[in-house]
């Protein structure tokens, strides 16, 4: 039951800090992640397609100190996210003040102890208006590794088998560049996520899916389509299943991996930890074994 509180209290803080983000701060984008072992549990991305990953903490989690909340975590998804080169910022929702504070990630201000890492976020460091700056000058030294970064929990998702949809509805007769469909994960862990996104002018929203998740293929729904047209839709084309008073077109589409997202899966315990593919093990030969170097490396390693 804690946990489930827990959650439910988290969660109203991700609305909160959603909607300080896009109301007050203009052109960024904050869009809820699906949490993984990562701990990042949403994400923004400025109109330069730069991203920052937020890790989202309940003020009954943290230590209070005389200057604010001391913060702590696993130290491996520190070194995660400082060798994805991934911008993280700290944020505390406090429900009793209604109110979300903040601290970006930088080595200077993570202090690791032991297998755990600590970090302060001061009690005057406000979510608001005025953190704009801040929130946008995060050095973020690899944007598409870091985009790829933040998706792998969807990656892995698809990898294991579990269905996740896009619903998208456009109004077809009025250009806008906002833009939001809904990711759905199929399941009983699953849930809907809102996916906000900004298109260039006069771009069909449509359009803007591949840069969305460039890591996926994208195919209409053929199963939900069927059971809304009673018929097969057009093969390889991203047609809508419906267009509702000539005004807003409908699409519901599968995602799945593709080659992009293969690879960053297989590339990415080596990109953040260095865990290589095994050696074969079936020896190098008597007479290289045999060998002074060798016989003390296998002597010192065997100790």
């Amino acid at each position: 039951m804690y946990n489930d509180n827990m959650n439910g209290i988290k969660r109203l803080g991700l609305y909160m800090a959603s909607g300080i983000t896009n109301t007050q701060m203009h052109n960024i984008i904050f869009r809820e992640q699906r949490e993984d072992a990562s701990g990042i549990n949403a994400h923004i991305e400025l109109s330069d397609g730069r991203i920052s990953g937020i890790r989202l903490y309940v003020s009954s989690e943290c230590e209070k100190s005389a200057r604010g909340y001391i913060c702590t975590g696993e130290t491996g998804q520190a070194a995660y996210w400082i060798q994805h080169s991934l911008p993280v910022i700290f944020m505390v929702y406090e429900p009793e003040r209604k109110r979300i504070l903040y601290e970006p990630l930088t080595t200077e201000n993570i202090e690791i102890v032991g297998s755990r890492y600590e970090i302060l976020i001061p009690y005057d460091s406000e979510y608001n208006s005025g953190s704009y700056e801040r929130i946008t000058n995060q050095t973020c030294t690899s944007p598409n590794l870091a985009r790829l970064a933040i998706a792998k929990a969807w990656m892995e998702l698809i990898r294991n088998e579990r269905d996740i949809y896009i619903e998208l509805e456009e109004w077809i007769n009025q250009p806008d560049t906002h833009g939001s469909l809904r990711l759905i994960v199929n399941g009983s862990d699953g849930g809907v996520y809102q996916w906000p996104f900004r298109a260039k002018d006069n771009m069909p929203h449509v359009m803007c899916l591949p840069s969305l998740f460039p890591w996926a293929n994208i195919h209409v729904d053929e199963e939900y389509y069927r059971s809304v047209n009673l018929h097969d839709p057009e093969e390889n084309m991203l047609v809508p299943y419906a267009i509702e008073g000539g005004e807003i077109a409908k699409f519901r589409f599968r995602l799945e991996l593709n080659s992009l997202g293969h690879a960053f899966l297989s590339a990415e315990p080596f990109i953040c930890m260095g865990i290589r593919p095994a050696m074969p093990q079936a020896g190098y030969g008597q007479e290289y074994e045999s060998g002074l170097k060798y016989m003390l490396y296998t002597q010192k390693n065997s100790m």
